[in-house]
């Protein structure tokens, strides 16, 4: 009967990929791999049941994973093997990209390279008049929130990188995606600071694990940059 269940749930995956698939099914599928015998779906609903959701049991630390009846060593390595797999995937990815010409594009960029990060990052982007990307530095190691910055530390990458357009990016670990007061008034001197040598901030985005936000492309913030795309 399991392996009867075993083939009908992969010809589904094969037919329709993970849409057609309950969040319980994606972790059977996954356990397959690691449990060659036994009924995978108990530990599917198990895991569930403690971790909430999918995202909650691919986010579970190793030792937690362990805790659950019928997740042995290598259930729980390939599980926290599953989100780390993704990121460098997505930075790999990242790589490729070469003009940045929408805040889509800018969010598509930044999103693995803050994914993960548990202190507060400053990164800057750096592209040409073609919108072709010139340099990507983060500000500084280490832990860093924008409130914090020296604002000449980002003219200098920019003016190094012979940038014409900059945007700007941190992250809000555990929090939202949307700008803080202090994220404001940042943003403001910034602008001001570039406009003085020449160069144009394009946007700031506040990113998350889960979304971004892009200032310039939200109505409340939008006159604060030039109005043009990237």
């Amino acid at each position: 009967m399991h392996k009867g269940h075993r083939e009908r749930l992969r010809e589904k995956y094969k037919r329709n990929g993970l849409n057609a698939f309950a969040d319980h099914e994606v972790l059977e599928l996954l356990l397959f791999y690691a449990n060659k015998r036994s009924d995978t779906n108990e530990t599917a609903h198990r895991l569930i049941n403690r971790f909430s959701s999918l995202t909650g049991v691919l986010e579970a630390s190793y030792e937690d994973l362990k805790e659950i009846p019928g997740v042995g060593d290598v259930a729980a390595t390939l599980i926290t093997l599953i989100p780390q797999l993704f990121n460098r995937y997505s930075l790999d990815k990242a790589k490729k990209i070469r003009y940045v010409k929408t805040s889509e594009e800018a969010l598509d960029f930044f999103a693995p390279k803050f994914y993960g990060l548990v202190e507060e990052r400053v990164g800057v982007l750096s592209v040409d008049s073609q919108n072709k990307i010139n340099n990507f530095s983060f500000v500084t190691e280490g832990s860093v929130s924008l409130a914090e910055i020296d604002i000449r530390q980002i003219l200098q990458i920019a003016i190094r990188s012979k940038a014409y357009n900059v945007i700007i990016a941190h992250n809000h670990p555990g929090g939202v995606a949307a700008p803080s007061k202090s994220d404001i008034q940042s943003t403001q001197a910034l602008i001001e600071a570039f406009n003085a040598v020449g160069v144009r901030l394009a946007d700031h985005m506040i990113l998350t694990d889960e979304e971004g936000f892009s200032m310039a492309n939200h109505p409340k913030f939008a006159s604060m940059f030039s109005g043009k795309q990237i």
